[in-house]
């Protein structure tokens, strides 16, 4: 797409669509004089913002040309195509691609600054600090949503240290969405890859990852964090280390490479996509996901299952209506298929624990806390429908955590032994961070199903019959009402 500089265009556009200053400025939530100088040229609108800018100015736009019945006139004098899908769209990427012409053209004519707008770092301990110090201190002064671009692969980035830059990070308000390449052999072969895989997306709950083939993004080596910087790595073998990157820091460059290499709009798919919600309609993921008659589950957020009938009646009436029809939907489902299912559940103590004391549960859209008395029944629901379905299978593990950064399980793996997810606690999440991950590729997910049935073999799992869990019951039940009376 040509385009000529960024006042010039947008003026074009106010003048062909007629629009009124004053209502561009109420579109874009800017004063009317800041619309004046990005259409005389005397100021840019903020690098920051400029996408969001010109979304909004495109749609405002195409809907002026649209009610004007100017589309024909509009194909013939501006350089967009007539069978573009999305005329809104299309308006705002070509006022992004002026921009960035504008920025183009102030770079060349300016005095050049004294520091130049590439950093090249050598050797490994300087370039691995180096790289900890940027991503922590770039990630942490986003003012808006990011996105980091990292056109490598995780089990390698792994084995050299990288994710622990992240350790220090905290993000109150902002996302962050983190695009990465999976080697899926790598893998299959190493179940301590997949471990690690978990175990990092259980610690950074703020964060949402997803993540690709390896083999699309291969050999490019590159760490984006869009609209802030660009960094090219090269990395040593056995085992892998960061030996140089060059540091790129030039706005109009590193848009440059961000649109290049971005994900968005090409043919790569993820393998793990993340998600704000399992679907509540009708014909939802999670229908469709429940629509089984064998199942596998390890949970860490409570124990949403084999709920007494009475938790959903409570739901219901403190959700919305809209919520309350999915909701009674889902214990249908529930009663009437899941319960009579073959299911395997695997759960860690500390989880089993969390649960007594708070009652909290995530129902897939829906928190909630059940009451000491509902817990108390839910109990007995659990032990009455294993009395009634003999398939149903429940094995507990102590938490497996270890390192220094662990801070429990809080991370659910669903399973119904073609598809998967993976639920996040949303209790333990700051900011707007999805709490689901869709396990899109079917080998992905017999990789993490495989990973999470392999937990069986260790020596501190145990598997409980019917009449193992009610000697236990019996046991510690002074334990557990004493926990459950606690405030």
């Amino acid at each position: 797409m040509i385009s000529d500089g960024y006042a010039s265009t947008l003026k074009r556009l106010i003048t062909f669509t007629q629009a009124k200053f004053i209502s561009l400025a109420d579109i874009v939530g800017y004063d009317v004089s800041y619309v004046n100088k990005w259409s005389n040229g005397t100021k840019l609108p903020s690098s920051r913002y400029v996408e969001r800018i010109n979304e909004e100015m495109g749609n405002y736009f195409a809907e002026l040309i649209v009610k004007q019945k100017k589309e024909e006139k509009f194909y013939k004098t501006f350089p967009i195509s007539c069978e573009v899908k999305d005329l809104g769209f299309e308006i705002s990427q070509y006022l992004c691609a002026a921009y960035r012409s504008t920025l183009h053209q102030n770079h060349a004519t300016k005095v050049k600054e004294n520091r130049p707008s590439i950093q090249v770092i050598t050797g490994h301990h300087d370039t691995a600090a180096f790289l900890a110090d940027l991503l922590q201190k770039g990630v942490q002064n986003l003012e808006n949503d990011g996105e980091l671009l990292i056109l490598g692969e995780f089990c390698t980035l792994y084995q050299a240290g990288f994710w622990k830059y992240f350790d220090s990070i905290q993000l109150d308000s902002v996302k962050l969405t983190i695009r990465v390449g999976l080697d899926m052999d790598k893998l299959e072969q190493n179940p301590e890859y997949v471990q690690q895989l978990y175990k990092m997306i259980n610690r950074f709950l703020d964060f949402d990852f997803v993540f690709y083939d390896f083999c699309d993004i291969q050999n490019a080596n590159l760490i984006i964090l869009r609209g802030a910087f660009a960094v090219q790595y090269a990395m040593s073998n056995n085992p892998p280390r960061f030996t140089m990157c060059t540091y790129i820091f030039d706005e109009s460059t590193v848009w440059d490479i961000y649109e290049k290499f971005s994900f968005t709009g090409t043919e790569k798919e993820p393998l793990i996509s993340v998600s704000s919600s399992l679907g509540m309609d009708e014909m939802g993921y999670r229908t469709a996901f429940y629509a089984a008659n064998s199942f596998f589950f390890f949970l860490t957020n409570g124990f949403e299952f084999l709920l007494p009938h009475e938790v959903f009646e409570s739901i219901i009436r403190q959700v919305s209506p809209e919520q309350a029809f999915s909701v009674q939907r889902l214990c249908v489902t529930w009663e009437e298929i899941v319960n009579a299912a073959e299911i395997e559940f695997i759960t860690t103590t500390s989880s089993l624990m969390r649960y007594l004391e708070t009652g909290y549960i995530y129902l897939t859209d829906v928190e909630y806390s059940l009451t000491a008395e509902e817990r108390k029944e839910h109990i007995q629901t659990v032990l009455e429908t294993m009395q009634v379905n003999p398939h149903i299978v429940i094995g507990v593990l102590p938490s497996f955590g270890g390192d220094s950064t662990y801070k429990g399980e809080n991370v659910s793996f669903y399973s119904n032994y073609k598809t998967g997810f993976l639920k996040k606690n949303k209790k333990y999440i700051h900011n707007q961070a999805s709490p689901f991950y869709l396990i899109v590729n079917r080998r992905l997910h017999s990789i993490f199903l495989k990973y999470f049935q392999g937990l069986k073999d260790l020596n501190v799992y145990h598997q409980y019959t019917l009449e193992q869990l009610n000697q236990k019951y019996d046991q510690y039940k002074p334990l557990i009402e004493r926990t459950l009376s606690l405030k």
